[in-house]
């Protein structure tokens, strides 16, 4: 009879995905993605025709895929965000690297999302958001402005990079992972995630993420998992700026 396999659980990292040692085998296998959320719950915001076929037709491919190429290589020992930074690399891997891109993005853009999220930030991300952008209103406008600015298909990302938030765009299936920042949230911009809801007017659907559904407790955990110099940065990006006396000398 085979073991059981030994599963790690995290509820938020931008990796999220079980991770399954199978320990007769003795190799590391990169197990089912999952919603954390029922198909129907971000109703009428987002369809359940459209999560089904987003999560179905599009990661869980993508997800059997991967699977079909890395299985009996050693490329199938590594977790996947060791996966994705090696094949990156490689022009000769990248099929197996847009593959496991695309499970790791969406991993994060489900958890970027909740059944009545959005508005205004608030814990540690929001003070974060002040001090980079000024505002939470003109965060909102550039990251309006840079879902606008992409052509074609991508994602939108707010990251934690150098010691400070930073909205970027990635075409197709890349990642921030790879170039070494802290991905705290995620927008899907290519048509499948919105084309049934919302059809050609992505800028409705990303303001529909914005004020119904963006989930920033999902920040605020990867901000609290941060370790080192990137931790102590976030927190004291945080504080107050010190009170400045007008008393003379």
């Amino acid at each position: 009879m085979k073991n059981s396999a030994a599963v790690e659980r995290s509820r938020c990292a931008p990796g999220h995905i079980l991770l399954c040692i199978d320990k007769q085998e003795g190799f590391r296998m990169i197990d089912s993605p999952l919603i954390p959320y029922n198909f129907s719950d971000l109703e009428p915001v987002v369809s359940r025709d459209t999560l089904v076929f987003h999560f179905l037709r599009h990661q869980r491919i993508c997800y059997d895929r991967l699977q079909g190429l890395i299985r009996g290589t050693d490329l199938a020992e590594l977790a996947l965000d060791d996966l994705i930074r090696r094949t990156e690399r490689n022009p000769a891997e990248h099929g197996v690297f847009r593959l496991a891109a695309e499970v790791w993005n969406h991993n994060l853009y489900w958890r970027s999302m909740r059944p009545r999220g959005g508005g205004g930030a608030h814990g540690p991300v929001a003070a974060l958001i002040r001090r980079r952008f000024g505002s939470f209103d003109r965060f909102a406008s550039e990251f309006r402005e840079t879902a606008g600015a992409h052509f074609g298909s991508g994602w939108v990302w707010l990251v934690w990079r150098r010691d400070a938030l930073q909205l970027v765009a990635t075409g197709n299936a890349g990642t921030p992972l790879v170039r070494g920042d802290v991905a705290l949230l995620a927008l899907d911009l290519w048509e499948h995630a919105y084309y049934l809801d919302f059809q050609n007017r992505r800028a409705a659907y990303v303001n529909s993420f914005l004020e119904e559904l963006v989930d920033w407790d999902c920040a605020n955990r990867i901000l609290a998992g941060l370790s080192g110099a990137g931790a102590r940065a976030a927190r004291a990006a945080t504080l107050p700026p010190p009170q400045v006396s007008g008393r003379g000398a």
